[in-house]
């Protein structure tokens, strides 16, 4: 059927009729934060309330971190769309920054399917807040057409910020401080979308990004340098390292200044304080490192380790006594922080090394080793047990439905898992084999064979001449 012109205005309604519909519509539900910088609508309002105080807790670490004043010119909109109960979507916190009258809006949209990251929530607000502060100086007439953020900038804020705040997990700065080959500063910088990176290097890079910013921000006049450094960095095209150059001068006296500076840096953010402990399977492998020598073969130029656990093959090492100064050295600057249980087994190595000196047999001290391998071996196994419990516990109980908390389910997670491809050998699919092997371990059969491997093994009595065959 075919409307006439008559006829479809009549159906339309009327500008009246649309301004009396705008006017009875129930007003969209917000909640306001604090600071009054932003507006959280579209959820129950103890959700946006949450948001909100989230919102405005980072608002501060960031002006706390840069030293900004405690103002703004724009507000930031956040909005919830559907329901956690939704199905999650590809990009769950999505940022915008629109032109209205002149003027850029900015806007996070949140799809809560599945649950709301807290992480990228923390990523998009900080964004909108360095985005806010580089356009507030801008003249209407001069707004750029687009503009973008760098992603180590972000990154790197928000890496500083839970360092800061002593929520940073020392134990990342301290592998990557380990680490033999990584990234450089000027790499770090360069890198335009981190979320192409495989697990281990994204999480490298992250580490890498706090190191930078921390380097820069506790550099005499830093904070100055870096409120400067943000409004460029966003509004520009340059290099990233020029940039940076081009507001820390000193980077320009030589050129391998800007990582030594980082270096420096790393160094000390991964020195772990007094009062920090490592875990028994952490103190365990520091250990097995802090009790080996060297034994350099002239033909081969190779260095062989050795253990002080095996004392024949130690007491062979030519310049065994030389060695023993510095291990001595490791063994003290681990019982620093080594787990409790530990310590009498480090005092235990103390004393060996001290006999060995005073001149004691390979043999006599072969009697004292064998008591402190069986109490290492047991540490470390009932430590494994005792993470895959807690682990097994927070799956099937803490989270879970009642329908869902049961060992059975949790089994079944973990065969699901090692059916699928597992890739390459990483630390997560060993880990994931040894809870396995360890759950179907009978009572009084030994270890699996694959976690025997990793953990010390008794040192057979034997000669000096039988180790040589």
């Amino acid at each position: 059927m075919t409307l006439t012109a008559q006829q479809a205005e009549s159906i339309l309604p009327t500008a009246q009729e649309l301004r009396q519909a705008q006017q009875n519509k129930e007003p969209d539900e917000h909640v306001v934060s604090q600071s009054r910088m932003f507006s959280v609508s579209g959820g129950d309002s103890l959700r946006m309330g949450a948001i909100a105080t989230k919102a405005d807790e980072i608002r501060g670490r960031v002006n706390s971190l840069f030293g900004f004043q405690d103002d703004f010119k724009y507000t930031i909109s956040i909005r919830l769309i559907g329901q956690s109960t939704d199905k999650a979507v590809a990009r769950p916190i999505r940022t915008r920054i629109s032109i209205i009258g002149n003027e850029p809006n900015f806007q996070i949209r949140i799809y809560p399917g599945g649950g709301i990251d807290v992480e990228r929530l923390s990523n998009a607000i900080i964004t909108m807040l360095l985005y806010e502060r580089a356009l507030r100086e801008v003249r209407p007439d001069a707004l750029p057409e687009s503009v973008k953020v760098p992603e180590w900038l972000v990154t790197g804020v928000q890496q500083a910020i839970l360092w800061k705040s002593g929520k940073a997990d020392r134990r990342m700065y301290r592998k990557l401080f380990e680490k033999a080959e990584m990234m450089s500063p000027e790499d770090i910088v360069s890198i335009e979308n981190a979320s192409r990176l495989d697990a281990a290097t994204r999480e490298m890079y992250e580490v890498s990004c706090g190191v930078l910013m921390m380097c820069l921000v506790t550099r005499e006049g830093g904070q100055a340098q870096l409120r400067e450094l943000v409004a460029e960095s966003i509004l520009t095209d340059g290099a990233p390292v020029e940039i940076i150059a081009s507001h820390f001068h000193e980077l320009g006296i030589e050129k391998n200044m800007f990582n030594r500076w980082w270096a420096l840096q790393l160094a000390a953010m991964a020195d772990m304080p007094a009062t920090e402990m490592l875990t028994p399977v952490e103190t365990e492998q520091q250990l097995r490192e802090a009790i080996t020598i060297l034994q350099y073969d002239q033909e081969t130029r190779t260095s062989r380790p050795i253990s002080l656990d095996n004392a024949y093959a130690l007491l062979e090492v030519p310049d065994w006594r030389t060695q023993m100064k510095p291990l001595m050295e490791r063994l003290a600057e681990l019982s620093i922080h080594a787990f409790p249980g530990y310590q009498p087994i480090i005092r235990e190595y103390q004393h060996v090394v001290s006999e060995l000196l005073n001149g004691k047999s390979a043999d006599d001290v072969q009697q004292i080793l064998g008591p402190i391998r069986e109490l290492r071996e047991a540490y470390i196994t009932t430590s494994i047990r005792a993470r895959d419990y807690l682990d097994w516990y927070e799956i099937t109980h803490l989270g879970a439905s009642p329908t869902q908390g049961s060992f059975a389910t949790y089994r079944e997670v973990l065969q699901m898992l090692r059916k699928e491809d597992t890739g390459p050998d990483t630390p997560l699919s060993r880990y994931l084999q040894d809870i396995e092997l360890l759950h179907q371990l009978k009572e009084k059969e030994p270890l699996p064979e694959p976690i025997r491997t990793r953990i010390p093994q008794s040192t057979p009595k034997t000669t000096a001449s039988h180790e040589k065959k």
